[in-house]
């Protein structure tokens, strides 16, 4: 039996390089309302929503229970109703036995650019269950920071700083000039229009902490992805529609393809339209 879907935090810690026993995975669970398991040796895993699915995989699907399995190379988001089993491949599922799967594409065009997840794209993913989740101890940024953004108009976010009256936002362009300067007695500030953002340019930005004893800054850095990127990814937010499967599908590709703050936004629309799923409530954090 091959390599069966692994949960999120089964992810999260296998930050190694790639190899042949661990490829990077062509599908994940992308919507699950009952129980599915992925069958090992004769023995039932539990499959959980957003784990990914890494080699062939035998899955049985409870009675009355659904399940969505979407495909990185290809976009193709396919639908089993329980009972039934399933032997999801490589290139596309077979039922063994139940129900014939529903098909849609849920993508404009490829998936993943460049078709399939790459090395560097899945260690996004299994980074972005820790790294971009955990717990800041001390005065950082949230973000964007060290990414790729789609918006022109970001939210930039940071930590509280202990004893702190109110903050200071500078945010600079090209041979360090200023382009956007404001206060805010909040951890966040979103400057919209005031801040004219300019595809495939670099920015990096700060915020003080005001009266504070000591001075306290913290730092950060983004790019805002060219008009090719930006148009394509809208694009597919625009076919995700409303449905739990392909927007999860939709902010899992922007985490692969480097977008992370945006990737981060989706999960949070994601966790107030969807809040009786912890899987999606952990990856807005």
């Amino acid at each position: 039996m091959g390599r069966s879907a692994i949960s999120i935090g089964a992810a999260a810690s296998c930050l190694i390089a790639a190899s042949t026993a661990f490829a990077a995975p062509f599908a994940m669970i992308t919507d699950l309302q009952g129980n599915a398991w992925a069958m090992e040796a004769g023995q039932p895993r539990k499959l959980n929503l957003l784990g990914y699915i890494e080699g062939r995989t035998e899955m049985k699907v409870d009675p009355a229970a659904k399940v969505a399995v979407t495909y990185f190379a290809s976009g193709v988001q396919y639908n089993f109703a329980g009972p039934s089993r399933v032997s999801l491949e490589a290139t596309a599922p077979k039922v063994i036995d139940g129900k014939a799967a529903e098909f849609k594409k849920v993508t404009p065009e490829k998936a993943i650019e460049g078709g399939g997840l790459s090395t560097d794209q899945w260690r996004r993913l299994q980074q972005a269950t820790v790294v971009m989740r955990a717990v800041k101890s001390s005065f950082a940024v949230v973000g964007p920071d060290k990414t790729a953004l789609l918006a022109l108009h970001p939210e930039f976010e940071w930590t509280v700083a202990p004893g702190a009256k109110g903050y200071r936002l500078v945010v600079y362009g090209q041979d360090n000039k200023i382009v956007h300067e404001a206060t805010t007695d909040q951890t966040s500030l979103t400057p919209g229009a005031e801040l004219p953002l300019q595809a495939g340019k670099r920015y990096r930005w700060k915020v003080d902490a005001l009266g504070v004893s000591k001075p306290l800054a913290a730092t950060g850095s983004f790019s805002v992805a060219d008009d090719a990127t930006r148009e394509r990814l809208t694009a597919m937010k625009r076919a995700a529609g409303t449905e739990l499967a392909p927007r999860s599908f939709y902010a899992t590709t922007l985490e692969a393809e480097d977008h992370a703050h945006d990737a981060r936004a989706e999960w949070k629309a994601l966790a107030r339209d969807f809040p009786n799923e912890p899987e999606i409530a952990q990856r807005s954090r």
